[in-house]
């Protein structure tokens, strides 16, 4: 008997211990399933689409209705927006044309002169580079003598 009653008493000592914290450790409480959220946070995004739709048709219908009632003066806008375009294209074209006239009247008259004053065109255009190739050193040298006239502060 001495064998049987340690084990006897430590079972009775393991069922009481599970017992206790069976009567006395509430049961854990459930928690809430994932989906009723879902759901709550699902119908507050259909429900703001639904509102970003209604509003979008509202806008686009009120929009509509603003060009119906008033299509005559987007026409007359339109037919004043056309004549202007037609009236600038047409002093554009005149502009043009005078450019052009004036642009081959200054070529000949260039061609005539010279050759009138018999010298070669590459003497010219060297002579014109040389002329402002000169202008440039004399602006740099004013830009250094203005440079050089500051007073330190």
């Amino acid at each position: 008997m001495r064998g049987l009653l340690p084990s006897l008493t430590f079972a009775l000592a393991m069922g009481a211990i599970l017992g206790a914290l069976a009567i006395g450790c509430p049961a854990p409480a459930r928690a809430d399933p994932v989906e009723p959220q879902e759901n709550s946070l699902q119908g507050a995004v259909d429900d703001f689409v639904a509102y970003l739709k209604s509003e979008t048709y509202d806008a686009a219908s009120e929009a509509a209705r603003l060009v119906r009632d008033n299509k005559d003066v987007v026409d007359a806008a339109k037919a004043t927006l056309h004549s202007h375009l037609a009236e600038l294209g047409a002093a554009l074209s005149h502009q043009k044309a005078t450019a052009e006239t004036l642009a081959n009247d200054a070529a000949k008259r260039l061609g005539a002169w010279s050759r009138s004053a018999d010298v070669p065109w590459a003497e010219t255009e060297r002579a014109a580079q040389d002329m402002l190739d000169d202008f440039i050193a004399w602006l740099r040298k004013q830009i250094l003598l203005n440079e050089s006239s500051e007073i330190p502060v």
